[in-house]
This record gives structure tokens, C-alpha cells and sequence, in this order.
């Protein structure tokens, strides 16, 4: 401040109007500011001039008119006739192959083995009266000696009583002359003693003669009956012995196990110079003459099993009394080895248990094949073996009338879409079996007031945005080409029917991104 002091008492002072004229006034303007507010203002005049005379000259743009296409009174639909099906059902399963039977052998008798069978391996094959294994035989053969001998003796024994008999029948026939003797001379004593002829020490003599006599014929008769006794024992040790031998001879022939059965040997546990208890398992033998499928059948098609057979239209229940029978329906059994398929014809033969699989939940059933051999085109045969995965096909004979619809008439839930006199009728459905033309099926009874469903009818096989049951329907059934130039246009009527409802979707698209 003391700076700036001396500098104001050094200049003059001025008047009010010097002042005035020295000050520049806040209100005027530079020239080049109104230069440049007059640009401003011809630039935005010509601006909004342009647009407006460009809105002017262009003029509104029209947004294009947005018509629904008119709905039509009924849906196009493309449809095939229902067809019945003819000729039995064919039902596949698959299945495992099982031994017919099997055999376990055991000794009969006890023994050292002393032969063997080279056949007697596992997996060879044996033949019906093969001798498998023979056991040592010596003591048996001894024991069939004594007993033949004891019959000898027997022999001699009864020919002696027999003798002895003989013998007793003639000092019998002595002893009954010597009483008639002794018995006449005392009834002459008797009348001399009446007589007063004789005495009676002389009636005492014939008397005791007499008795004599007697007693001698009254023994010999008592022998006779004991060598008759004897005889009849000797005859019933003579049956003993002859059971004896007999049962001696079996032991004798059981020491030689000979095979029952043509068949393959499973196992065996039997080796040369081994000792054999009675009853012990040496070998197993699978009966190879017939051979059975172990095949598992679900409920639906045990129905159809049931259904086939004349007098078992019936489906079983809880008291009924048909265990295990089914009815013998013919099958196709084929097993495919090394590229080549083979093929042999069973016979559905029983249920194999007590019922239902609580695993699988369903009917393990057993299917015969005779002849299990089978023979290709090529000439060479191969056998069913046990434990093959094979194919079961069942030819089951429907007992009420069944339809054939392509595949792609089976909507969701196991139903049909059909044209009855241009209306929908949503059939349910039960498949019963595919075949190479389409799909089996069973009509499911439909509820009252929809008809029953018949050859007449036909199936929508194509889609149908919003089904509803009575809706109306315009059908197009699929022709079958004349020749071979002649194409079905049934897919090229929904193709341009799908492009003119993307063409429609198009243009409504550009509506909006217009307006």
C-alpha cells in the first residue's frame, strides 16, 4: 500500500467527463461479435429451412398394412387308411439257451477204479451205453460163488429129505399092515374069550401088541410130517438164497457204470485207481437230444399268449387253477455266429416257477427246441449250446381284430389322431408288437359316445399344432406313386405352406422395426 500511495498523489486529477470518455460502456458490442451472431443465426435458419423443405419434398412414409391371413375353416391334415392287420402276431424277447436235462451219476456199489472211459472228460460227448467206469469186481464175484454154492448145497439137502420122505412112506405103509394084523388077532382072542375059548393073559398079549403097533405107526407118521416140514424149510432158504444171488449179481453188475443218455459231460471228478464211496457223484451229463430257451414275457405279452389258444380267451385270476400251462405257440428261435444267422422252430412249453420274476417283473417261460441242430446255406451245421443269447420270435394268433399304423402315428401316451367324417377323435391305443410295415396296435375301449374305431377310419400322420377332440379336419391321404416319375406332393404343400407363414412373419417383423 505504501507503494501504490505516492503513484495517486502524483497523477492529475481528472473531471467526470474525462472519466466518462476513458471508461468503455458495458452495452457495446465488438464488431466481430455481431459477425459472428450473424452467422449463427443464417446457419440455423438454413438448417431447419433443409429439413423442413426435405420433410416437405420426401413426404410421410405409408406403414404397410398388416392382414392376418384368413383362418381356414377346417386343418389340413395328411392321412392314411387303417388298416387290419391279418396273420399272426409276431412278439420278440430275447432269451438264454438251458440244458433239457441233467444227469448226476454216483457209484452204486463200492470200489477201486480200475477203468475209466477216455470219453469221460469235460465237454466230450459220451453215447447211451458207453461204459464210463468199471470198479474192482473180485469181491462181488466171490460173494455170487458162495452164494451158488450154498444153492448146491441146498439142492442136496432137499433130495435128501425127499429120500428120507420116501422112506417114511413106505415103514409107514408097513406099520399100517402091522396094525391090521395085531388088531385082527386080538378081535380073535376078544371072541375066544366070549367062548370062554382063551384066557385073559392072552387078551392082555393082543391088546399090548396091538398098541404096540400103533405107537410104531403113530411115530413113523410124525417123522414123515417132520421131513416134510424140513422140505419146506429148505425150499424157503433156497428163495433166501436165490434173493442173495440175485442181489449179489446187481452189486456185481453195478461195479460197471455205463452212461444213460447220449449227452455232454459237464464235469467229472473221477481219475484211475480212485477209491469210491456208495452214492458219491463222479460225473454230470447234459442230455443234448432237446434243448430248452430260458425266455422272459412281460404282462402285455402274456396276454397275447393267453389270448392265442382256443378255450383260454379268458385272462387267468387269482382262482383260477392254470398254474403253469400255455398254450403250445409255435416260435422261432435264431442265433447269429460269425455273420451267419441260424435259425430252429420251438414251441413255447411252460412257465418256468411259481410266477412272477420279483426282479424283472415278468413270466420266465421255457421254450422246447427238438432239434437242436441247425444247418446253413452253406452247408455247415452248428448246435444250440447252453448258455447262448439267442432271439425268441412267438407267432401268436390274435383272438380279436388288431390295426397296422405307420410308427409316426403313434403320439405321446399311446394314442392315435383319426378322421372320423372329417373329425378328430383321439384314440387310446395299446402297441402290441412292431413289425417291419409299421406298428400293431389294439384299440382301447373308448368311452361312451366316441364310436368304436374301424377299418374305415383313417390316421393323421401328420402334426397338428392344438389338437382337440371334434375339431375339423381336411384330409389329404397320402397316393401311392404311379411310376417312378410320379413323386407324392404332400410334403411339397407343407413346405410352401411353412414358407408363406415365414414370408407373413417376415413382413410383420418390418412393420414394427418401421413404425
Amino acid at each position: 500500500m505504501n507503494s501504490n500511495t505516492p503513484d495517486r498523489q502524483e497523477q492529475p486529477e481528472r473531471s467526470p467527463e474525462s472519466l466518462r470518455q476513458t471508461v468503455p460502456s458495458h452495452d457495446a458490442v465488438p464488431r466481430h461479435s455481431t459477425v459472428r451472431l450473424i452467422v449463427n443465426v443464417v446457419v440455423s435458419v438454413a438448417v431447419l429451412g433443409s429439413c423442413f423443405y426435405a420433410y416437405t419434398l420426401l413426404g410421410e412414409r405409408k406403414r404397410p398394412q398388416r392382414s392376418k391371413p384368413q383362418k381356414p375353416a377346417a386343418t389340413v391334415v395328411t392321412s392314411v387308411p387303417l388298416a387290419s392287420h391279418e396273420g399272426p402276431v409276431k412278439i420278440g424277447a430275447s432269451g438264454v439257451v438251458v440244458p433239457l436235462r441233467e444227469i448226476r451219476l454216483a457209484t452204486e456199489v463200492t470200489g477201486r477204479v480200475v477203468q475209466i472211459s477216455p470219453n469221460l472228460r469235460n465237454g466230450r460227448m459220451v453215447d447211451a451205453g458207453e461204459v464210463l467206469i468199471r470198479l474192482d469186481s473180485i469181491e462181488y464175484d466171490l460173494e455170487v460163488k458162495r452164494l451158488k454154492a450154498q444153492q448146491s448145497q441146498e439142492a442136496a439137502e432137499l433130495v435128501s429129505v425127499d429120500v428120507s420122505i420116501e422112506n417114511a412112506t413106505l415103514l409107514l405103509a408097513l406099520a399100517e399092515q402091522q396094525v391090521d394084523i395085531t388088531k385082527g388077532e386080538r378081535d380073535r382072542i376078544d371072541s375066544l374069550i366070549k367062548r370062554q375059548a382063551a384066557s385073559g393073559s392072552e387078551a392082555d398079549i393082543a391088546r399090548r401088541s396091538e398098541l404096540t403097533s400103533k405107537a410104531a405107526l403113530v411115530e413113523l407118521q410124525n417123522r414123515r410130517r417132520e421131513l416134510i416140514a424140513q422140505r419146506q424149510l429148505i425150499v424157503e432158504k433156497q428163495s433166501l438164497t436165490q434173493i442173495a444171488l440175485q442181489r449179489a449179481q446187481l452189486d456185481q453188475s453195478r461195479t460197471t457204470v455205463k452212461s444213460p443218455i447220449r449227452g455232454r459231460v459237464v464235469s467229472s471228478t473221477v481219475e484211475t485207481d480212485s477209491y469210491l464211496l456208495s452214492g458219491t457223484s463222479f460225473v454230470t451229463i447234459e442230455d443234448t437230444s432237446a434243448v430248452e430257451v430260458r425266455c422272459s414275457l412281460t404282462a402285455s405279452q402274456m396276454i397275447w399268449v393267453w389270448r392265442s389258444a382256443a378255450g383260454m380267451s379268458e385272462l387267468p385270476d387269482a382262482s383260477s387253477t392254470m398254474d403253469d400251462r400255455v398254450p403250445p405257440i409255435p416260435a422261432i428261435v435264431e442265433h447269429s455266429f460269425g455273420g451267419v444267422s441260424q435259425q430252429w422252430t420251438a414251441s413255447l412249453e411252460r412257465i418256468d416257477g411259481a410266477g412272477i420274476d420279483l426282479d424283472t417283473r415278468t413270466y420266465p417261460c421255457l421254450f422246447r427246441v427238438n432239434d437242436p441242430r441247425a444247418a446253413d446255406a452253406r452247408g455247415s451245421s452248428n448246435r444250440l449250446m447252453r448258455g447262448m443269447f439267442v432271439s425268441v420270435t412267438l407267432m401268436a394268433t390274435p383272438d380279436r381284430p388288431l390295426f397296422q399304423v405307420p410308427e409316426t402315428a403313434i403320439r405321446p401316451g399311446n394314442r392315435l389322431w383319426l378322421d372320423d367324417n372329417h373329425r378328430l377323435r383321439i384314440q387310446n391305443v395299446h402297441v402290441v408288437a412292431r413289425s417291419d410295415d409299421g406298428v400293431i396296435v389294439d384299440m382301447i375301449e373308448s368311452p361312451p359316445g366316441n364310436g368304436v374305431a374301424d377299418a374305415s377310419s383313417s390316421v393323421v400322420i401328420s402334426p397338428i399344432s392344438d389338437p382337440s377332440p371334434g375339431m375339423a379336419l381336411m384330409s389329404e391321404p397320402i397316393r401311392q406313386p404311379a411310376s417312378a416319375g410320379i413323386v407324392d406332393d404332400a410334403p411339397a404343400k407343407i413346405n410352401s405352406a411353412v414358407n408363406a407363414g415365414d414370408s407373413v412373419r417376415r413382413d410383420a417383423s418390418a412393420g414394427k422395426v418401421d413404425g
